[in-house]
């Protein structure tokens, strides 16, 4: 698994960083040094079958996404307290480690769940002429993919390396300094593991009991005009989770992470604050708030897109 560290060794803790469908750890490229500076560790991956990690022999499925996690969390952040976010197919896994692996709830100090949906992912994203047109067109392209995966690949295999969906052979097995662009997130996974890591994540109910347990250490982010995940499919996710914090972000799209860094960096450190601040009044002390919590100002906009949908 292609993993990269930043931040200090003795951060006050360790914020993990998750990607969705089809992208990289490069979405977190902008949120990594705001981390940093406020004496964060900071992990983020390549999920399985996703830029410089291999695919493996495993079932591609959450279960085992969650389970990778699992021990990722158990090399790079063995002990201590962790901050974990995910975006889209990434808050699924975190939603699904929570369920897997319980022995690490005492750890987790706060969970940032980016656009998740509130069961499976689906093509569906809403009603009206628009909405319809790309749910056929999305279907249509999941029908391929299941009935065509050779025919796919070899189609794949004739796109310059630039295109999103462009097939190449696994790269060298040494850790990368950098992950790789966003937009070539699958470029080494066959057509048949997209499908069947697609159809495993439109099937997937999730036992909140374990969210509901972490209460107010949960926050909830989505984007009004996200065509992907849908916001009102969030809002759903939301009312299951009456303690978590929803924020319905204005003018976002399903690319949250990478138009609005400095914003989903905010929120991250804020659930930390809030975090502390549970605990103490958990012990009768309640400390003001830090310069994330009490800080206001605009929102640097991201002009940059790796190929991440919007």
């Amino acid at each position: 698994m292609s993993a990269h560290i930043d931040g200090p060794d003795d951060g006050s803790a360790t914020v993990v960083l998750v990607h969705g469908l089809s992208v990289t750890s490069a979405l977190w490229r902008r949120h990594v040094p705001l981390l940093a500076r406020q004496n964060l560790r900071v992990v983020r991956y390549d999920q399985r079958g996703h830029g410089h990690s291999t695919r493996g022999s495993a079932p591609l499925t959450l279960n085992q996404l969650a389970d990778d996690l699992a021990h990722l969390l158990d090399a790079a952040a063995p002990s201590g307290p962790i901050a974990l976010a995910g975006h889209s197919m990434g808050a699924m896994t975190l939603m699904r480690l929570t369920a897997r692996h319980p022995h690490l709830a005492p750890r987790i100090t706060s969970l940032v769940l980016i656009s998740p949906p509130h069961a499976g992912l689906s093509t569906r994203t809403g009603t009206g002429a628009g909405h319809a047109l790309l749910t056929r067109s999305r279907n249509l392209l999941a029908r391929a993919c299941t009935r065509t995966p050779r025919l796919l690949d070899a189609l794949r295999r004739l796109l310059p390396a630039t295109s999103r969906w462009a097939l190449r052979p696994p790269a060298p097995t040494e850790v990368p300094a950098q992950p790789l662009p966003c937009r070539r997130g699958l470029h080494t996974l066959p057509t048949a593991d997209v499908a069947a890591l697609w159809h495993d994540l439109t099937e997937q109910h999730h036992d909140l009991a374990p969210l509901r347990a972490l209460g107010q250490r949960v926050r909830i982010l989505a984007g009004d005009r996200d065509a992907h995940i849908p916001a009102d499919h969030t809002r759903r996710l939301a009312q299951r989770l009456p303690q978590a914090e929803l924020q319905v972000l204005p003018e976002a799209t399903h690319a949250l992470p990478l138009r609005h860094p400095l914003l989903v960096t905010e929120h991250i450190a804020a659930t930390l604050v809030r975090a502390a601040e549970l605990d103490e009044l958990e012990h009768g002390v309640v400390n003001g708030c830090s310069p994330w919590a009490c800080r206001g100002g605009e929102v640097e906009p991201e002009q940059d897109d790796f190929g991440l949908a919007s």
